[in-house]
């Protein structure tokens, strides 16, 4: 069913950027007799930006059907016979993707839409990248099916906004970069980026920006609302790869998963913007937890995919204690297990082995004892971020240290927390891969990561 709603003059707001929209209306209007209508100036900006009438009638959620009616009888109509007049083209516009091309031939693009050093195609052997910060992953392991996923998901499924979660250390930048190596020949521009400074949204879409026009003094002065538009241009026109981590820095602490720290909340339109609207690009983002708003827009089929990342397989872990030199192999199952095969946590526990025990892995495990190390700090990192009722569930499952039921749980804690705010908060700890689910007969029970209740019952103990 058409909508029946008025069109949103933000739609499709970056034609404003590149075309001459004013001089484009009153001429058509000419041509017409009277003034475009509402619709009818829709339209044609979507078509200035490279939309085609199924993209149209998807974004605006009218029939395909009524777009191509409306525009072979209007807009293709007069676009034509202002074409006429100006004696350039005699020719029926058949086809949407020829209407930009000619607009563009009379003189109806601006000069400043996008800086010169941003051709309109960029042969794949002049691949330009920006990658700040990327890591050496030269020595890498596993995950080779997390590979091939991603690969299936970019370059044949065409997904705009992938969303690769997991605890600290779990190997997600890792990852990406592996993949950039993997797949940058398939893009024009490939760009890393980090939250990890906690930029404003205006600041890291401007140094987007510059990284596209390679202008490092770029104009960073226009609003958000209209870099936003400039930057989805570019991902329209150019195949980019963007690979953005450290998401979760630009999340509040103390609140459920997901949600932006207050003058943060334009990074969750960043993310609405790339993951619903039309265009070639795909950017890859690294988080501990779900930025709120992503769940809404993904799907098995959709172009917005999330990847949660679990603990290495054996092989894998077993080469990072091989590369470390400990020994006794056949006890390295026993090491892997209670750390989940978490690849930080078993370079920091094998490091440990190897400079107090000699690398005696059978020596370790006779204290009887879980070593965090240094990972403690990334533990102390994540739980600083719970919220009240996230950290009386933590505690509360520690404590008990085996797989409980949610009517357990919930009784466990009745008196701490009201039930509906429980669910919630069972939810958001699973985005933040802090809580285990295990399925007994068709009952699911709750129970936390050796190395959680570990952290977790220290912590208890200091108060």
């Amino acid at each position: 069913m058409p909508s029946t709603s008025e069109p949103n003059e933000a739609e499709f707001a970056e034609a404003a950027l590149n075309w001459k929209l004013e001089k484009l209306y009153a001429d058509l209007a000419s041509v017409k007799g009277k003034r475009l209508t509402p619709v009818e100036k829709q339209y044609l900006r979507a078509l200035l930006c490279s939309y085609s009438p199924n993209e149209i009638a998807a974004k605006l959620r009218v029939s395909s059907d009524t777009v191509r009616t409306s525009l072979s009888k209007g807009l293709y109509r007069y676009i034509e016979e202002l074409l006429i007049r100006q004696a350039r083209n005699t020719l029926r516009v058949k086809d949407w993707s020829r209407v930009a091309p000619l607009l563009e031939q009379a003189g109806y693009k601006s000069q400043n839409s996008l800086p010169e050093s941003m051709p309109e195609s960029i042969e794949s052997s002049h691949l330009r990248r920006n990658c700040e910060g990327l890591p050496d992953v030269s020595i890498f392991y596993g995950r080779q099916e997390e590979l091939a996923t991603l690969q299936e998901w970019i370059l044949q499924d065409g997904c705009r906004l992938i969303a690769l979660l997991g605890l600290g250390g779990i190997g997600k930048t890792a990852l990406a970069a592996k993949l950039v190596g993997q797949i940058q020949a398939e893009f024009e521009y490939v760009v890393w980026r980090s939250l990890r400074s906690v930029p404003s949204v205006q600041e890291f879409v401007t140094t987007l920006l510059q990284a596209f026009s390679h202008q490092p003094d770029w104009e960073g002065s226009a609003t958000v609302d209209v870099q936003l538009s400039r930057l989805m241009e570019v991902l329209h026109r150019h195949r980019c790869l963007l690979i953005l981590e450290d998401v979760q820095m630009v999340l509040s602490r103390g609140e459920l998963a997901g949600q932006y720290q207050v003058s943060y909340e334009g990074y969750g339109e960043l993310l609405r913007r790339i993951g619903e609207e039309a265009h070639q690009s795909c950017l890859v983002l690294t988080s501990w937890e779900m930025p709120m708003g992503v769940s809404l827009l993904e799907g098995q089929t959709r172009p917005v995919r999330t990847l949660k990342l679990e603990g290495l397989n054996e092989a894998p872990a077993k080469a990072i204690l091989a590369e470390k030199g400990l020994s006794e192999a056949q006890l390295w199952e026993e090491l892997i297990r209670p750390y989940r095969g978490n690849p930080l946590a078993l370079k920091i526990v094998a490091t440990f082995i190897q400079d107090v025990f000699g690398g005696s892995v059978a020596e370790f495990l006779n204290q009887n004892t879980l070593f965090l190390g240094d990972f403690t700090y990334l533990l102390y990192q994540q739980f600083s971020r719970l919220s009240e009722s996230e950290q009386k569930i933590i505690c509360w499952l520690a404590s008990e240290g085996k797989p409980v039921s949610l009517s357990q749980l919930g009784q466990g804690i009745g008196s701490l927390a009201p039930r509906s705010e429980l669910l919630k908060a069972l939810q958001s700890l699973g985005r933040r891969s802090l809580i285990e689910q295990v399925k007994v007969g068709s009952e699911t029970l709750f129970t936390l990561q050796p190395v959680v209740i570990k952290y977790a019952l220290n912590q208890a103990s200091y108060y």
